[in-house]
């Protein structure tokens, strides 16, 4: 997972993962399948471990509002989400990865849904869309964004108000 936060998956060989790994080129592929699968699974892991972060700036906010734009400007800075970005960007043409995604976005929303349905009961809160569509919409503009400003599109990722997409407020 290092090497791949460090240098674009390209770059970095299946034989410098084994190495780092302490583990033989063919290991990896067998197990993963591919060096491909095993960026995937790589990218959606450090984003996971990043989900701790997302959660601690979110935890400390006391209004619905704050809480939403603290959870959305720490989303669009974890080091994992370009990584996922370019993950998703490699399964949209690899079929035999539509399934670690999948898997890996189910993992994603559940959590992300966990922690949200928490929130909420905690602080009193509610969200007029449900918490299902709200995780998804909010990932969705998150990865969105993220992937318009790698591609070149003028502005960046906070030109687009991802903390819109949470329909938190009190009840």
């Amino acid at each position: 997972m290092a090497l791949l936060r460090a240098r674009p998956a390209g770059d970095v060989s299946v034989s410098e993962i084994a190495r780092e790994a302490g583990v033989y080129p063919n290991q990896i592929t067998h197990h993963f399948g591919s060096k491909d699968a095993l960026f995937v699974e790589a990218a959606f892991t450090l984003l996971l471990q990043d989900a701790e972060r997302l959660q601690s700036s979110a935890r400390r906010m006391r209004t619905p509002e704050a809480f939403s734009e603290a959870i959305a400007r720490t989303a669009l800075v974890v080091p994992s989400i370009p990584l996922v970005v370019r993950a998703l960007a490699v399964a949209s043409g690899n079929a035999a990865l539509h399934g670690k995604i999948q898997s890996a976005m189910s993992i994603l929303f559940r959590q992300s849904e966990r922690f949200l349905e928490r929130t909420l009961v905690e602080r009193g809160w509610v969200t007029s869309h449900g918490v299902e569509r709200d995780v998804r919409t909010f990932w969705s503009a998150v990865f969105g964004a993220v992937l318009m400003s790698r591609a070149g599109v003028p502005g960046g990722p906070s030109d687009i108000d991802v903390a819109a997409t949470l329909t938190i407020g009190t009840a």
